[in-house]
C-alpha cells in the first residue's frame, strides 16, 4: 500500500509526434489521440491530494497535441487543489508563425505562473528538427515565460547540427564519431522500460534470470516521488511502465486475485512474480537478461499474451504489442 505521495506526473495522452528510443511509455504517432477527461483528472487529483501530493507535472505523449484539452486539464487540476509544476513538450507543434505559436502558449498560461519544459536531446532529434525546440526556447525567453530545457547541456552540441533536419542514430554517429544516443542514455541515468529496453540491451551484460531476483520488493514500487497517473486513471509506480492499478486503490490492501501482478510485486517483489509466471508456463530466456526491468517486462508480456483477461493490471495492452 502507498500511504503518502510527494510528487508525480499526469500522463495527459499517449500519442506523440515522436517514437523516441528512450521512451519508457512507448508513445508514438500511431497511438489513438485520447486525452484525459475531466472526470478522470478529478479522480486523480482527489487521490493525490488526499495522500499529500500538492503538485504534478503534465506529460505524455505530447500534451500540446490538443491545446484546448490541455487548458481544460490545467483548469481542472487548479480547481481541485493540485498545482501544475510544469508542462512537458517536444515542440513538434511549433509552426514558426510567431503570432500563432504565441497564441497557443498564452492560452495555456492561464495564471501566468505555469512553467513549460522543452525537450531537447539526441532522442527527439530523430523525429523533430532542432529548429522547433530552439524556436520555442527563444520565444519563451523573449516573452519571459517560465520555462526550462531538458536537458540544457545538450544545446551547444545540438546547435552544431543542421537545425532543419532530423538525424538517425547512424547519422549522429557519423556527425560526432561516437554513439550520441547511447551516450545520452547513460548520462540520463534513466530507468529502462518500454522502448528504452532496446537501448539497455546494447549497454548491459546478460545474466541468468536468477541473478535478477532480489529478496525484497523493487524500491520503485514504494517510492513516493515521480509516480505517474495516466489518462485512464491508472497509478503507475515510478519507472514501472506497462502496469498499473486504479489510483484510488493504492492506499488500500490489494486483492491478489484482481491485481495479480502489482499485488505480488508489492508483497514479494520480482521473485514472487517470477514464481507466479513460471507456474503459468513462463520459461526464462537461457541467454539471460541485462536488467531486472527486462526480466520483469518479459514476464508481464508473457502473461499478457497468454492470459490478458485475468491480468487487468498489465496495462495498457498496446504497450505489449510494440517492438521491445
Amino acid at each position: 500500500m502507498i500511504k503518502y505521495l510527494s510528487s508525480g506526473g499526469m500522463i495527459a495522452c499517449y500519442k506523440c509526434h515522436a517514437a523516441c528510443a528512450h521512451c519508457m511509455y512507448g508513445c508514438s504517432p500511431e497511438l489513438c489521440d485520447e486525452y484525459v477527461t475531466q472526470e478522470a483528472a478529478e479522480k486523480i487529483c482527489a487521490t493525490v491530494r488526499r495522500l499529500g501530493c500538492r503538485g504534478m507535472h503534465i506529460g505524455g505523449g505530447e500534451p500540446f497535441l490538443n491545446a484546448a484539452d490541455l487548458v481544460a486539464l490545467i483548469k481542472t487540476m487548479k480547481k481541485n487543489g493540485v498545482d501544475v509544476d510544469y508542462v512537458e513538450t517536444n515542440a513538434a507543434w511549433i509552426s514558426g508563425d510567431n503570432k500563432k505559436d504565441l497564441a497557443v502558449i498564452n492560452e495555456v498560461m492561464i495564471s501566468g505562473r505555469e512553467c513549460i519544459m522543452v525537450s531537447a536531446d539526441f532522442f527527439h532529434i530523430e523525429f523533430i528538427p532542432f529548429s522547433k525546440p530552439k524556436y520555442l526556447i527563444d520565444l519563451l525567453a523573449r516573452k519571459r515565460i517560465p520555462h526550462f530545457v531538458w536537458q540544457q547541456r545538450y544545446l551547444p552540441v545540438l546547435m552544431k547540427l543542421d537545425p532543419h533536419k532530423t538525424y538517425t542514430q547512424a547519422e549522429l554517429i557519423g556527425e560526432f564519431c561516437y554513439d550520441a544516443v547511447l551516450k545520452c542514455a547513460r548520462e540520463y541515468g534513466m530507468g529502462f522500460n518500454g522502448r528504452a529496453l532496446n537501448l539497455i540491451r546494447q549497454m548491459g551484460k546478460r545474466k541468468p534470470a536468477a541473478d535478477h531476483l532480489p529478496d525484497k520488493p523493487c524500491d520503485n514500487l514504494t517510492r513516493t516521488d515521480h509516480f505517474h497517473a495516466d489518462l485512464y486513471g491508472n497509478y503507475i509506480p515510478p519507472g514501472c511502465t506497462g502496469m498499473g492499478i486504479p489510483i484510488d486503490k493504492i492506499n488500500k490492501p490489494l486483492d491478489i486475485s484482481r491485481y495479480p501482478i502489482v499485488a505480488r510485486l508489492f508483497s514479494g517483489g520480482l521473485k514472487e512474480l517470477y514464481r507466479y509466471a513460471v507456474s503459468r508456463g513462463f520459461e526464462p530466456d537461457p541467454e539471460g537478461y541485462v536488467s531486472k526491468c527486462e526480466l520483469c517486462f518479459a514476464m508481464r508480456k508473457f502473461l499478457y499474451v497468454n492470459d490478458a483477461a485475468n491480468h487487468p493490471d498489465i496495462t495498457p495492452g498496446w504497450y505489449y504489442r510494440q517492438n521491445y
